[in-house]
């Protein structure tokens, strides 16, 4: 019975045997006719009759079976069926779940649904995620957060066609309802526009190229306030604050910072060897222009020197470990937040805000836009910058940075 089939004159019956616990509900079995005497064409039908029964099986057991469940079940069937004939029975089957279903649940839409799934007349969001996922360039933090949108947006409109600004307008309104800030709706957006541009291109009928377009309202009397820049005295503060917990290794993080402008995660993934007697090498940046050579202030020499010579483990600030992002800088972006709050400093300060000291200060200092980009490792712009100005020589850099003075104590 492996097949579900039995042989009743000269015609095939589909038959599928109801566990005891629900015999009384259900009968004791389930038996159809598949209208042929053809075993294999029967053995077919019997299969998608007895995936039916299963069905009404699990939801007498009170498992979660929904519409949505069995209708993507058929979809799946119908996919796989190879024959006309055999598409045509399966195509039947589906109709009369449908009706099963109108006359189960009273409602019509439910049925039309049912059956525009199942027959794939709507498509699907969910299965596009995966690819869609694997040829994103972004860090895996940004991609990590990007799928959880994206998969929240899935969730709330499982097809394709289902989707319009004024559904995802209504969807957003809702997520406002449960506590989700104005901030937080526009990142979701962002990964929902991301997958949206990746599906698009497959051309499927009826799909709208933007349904997120202006479903945010924007506040124009609220304006984001921008980060603002640490005063040098701010820095020592912060310094001596570290030192005075001692966090040496927090302390060397801000004075390196201070005086070199790096993005925290570039100088907690620089390793010993990327170090000389007067240069650092950011070998690892966000950017491409991001990978560069700075020249060591002589304030800070000392301190690299003794980082390099202790270090236990290859990198100059030595002991901090990677996390599920291949982030290695996450512990001492804490470790500084709650410096600097403790501090005093709010929102518009991080440790990114040393790096605008810094070019606060050559700027002030009279230094070359174009020195001051090589150091920071910003892209150059216009003609001038991208197409003639494209060495700047060690000495002219370090004239640059040392110009760069602040009151910490001679022994840093």
């Amino acid at each position: 019975m492996a097949d579900y089939l039995e042989l009743r004159r000269q015609l095939y019956y589909a038959v599928l045997t109801v566990p005891k616990p629900l015999q009384s509900e259900l009968g004791i079995r389930f038996v159809q006719s598949t209208g042929t005497g053809d075993r294999r064409r029967a053995k077919d039908i019997a299969a998608q009759l007895v995936s039916n029964w299963k069905v009404q099986i699990e939801q007498a057991r009170g498992r979660d079976t929904s519409t949505l469940s069995k209708a993507i079940q058929w979809r799946r069937e119908l996919e796989k069926a190879k024959s006309d004939d055999l598409k045509e029975t399966i195509t039947t089957l589906i109709t009369d779940e449908a009706e099963r279903l109108h006359d189960t649940t009273g409602s019509v839409d439910t049925a039309v649904q049912f059956v525009a799934i199942a027959t794939g007349a709507k498509t699907l969001a969910e299965p596009y995620l995966s690819q869609w996922k694997a040829q994103l360039t972004l860090t895996p933090r940004t991609v990590e957060q990007y799928s959880k949108d994206a998969l929240l947006f899935v969730q709330r409109f499982p097809f394709i066609e289902d989707v319009s600004k004024p559904k995802v307008s209504l969807w957003l309104d809702t997520l406002a309802t449960q506590g989700v800030s104005k901030d937080s709706q526009k990142r979701i957006i962002k990964g929902c526009r991301s997958f949206w541009k990746f599906v698009y291109r497959y051309g499927i009928k009826g799909m709208p190229e933007d349904p997120f377009h202006k479903v945010i309202t924007t506040d124009k009397t609220k304006k984001k306030r921008p980060r603002e820049t640490f005063e040098p005295q701010e820095i020592v503060t912060l310094w001596q604050m570290a030192k005075d917990r001692s966090d040496d290794l927090l302390a060397d993080l801000i004075a390196m910072g201070a005086y070199t402008g790096a993005r925290i995660e570039e100088l907690c993934t620089i390793k010993v060897s990327d170090v000389t007697e007067d240069t650092i090498k950011i070998n690892d940046s966000k950017t491409s222009a991001g990978i560069r050579s700075i020249p060591i202030h002589r304030r800070i020499r000392p301190v690299i020197e003794r980082l390099k010579t202790t270090s236990t483990d290859g990198y100059l600030m030595s002991g901090l470990t990677f996390d599920k992002y291949l982030d290695r800088s996450g512990a001492m972006c804490k470790r500084f937040g709650k410096l600097k709050t403790s501090a005093g400093h709010g929102r518009t300060k991080v440790f990114h805000c040393l790096r605008h000291t810094l070019i606060t200060t050559m700027v002030n200092a009279g230094v070359s836009e174009f020195v001051i980009q090589d150091i920071v490792g910003h892209e150059k712009k216009g003609v001038t910058g991208q197409s003639y100005v494209k060495t700047i020589k060690h000495e002219v850099k370090l004239e640059a940075i040392e110009r760069v003075a602040y009151p910490f104590p001679e022994s840093v």
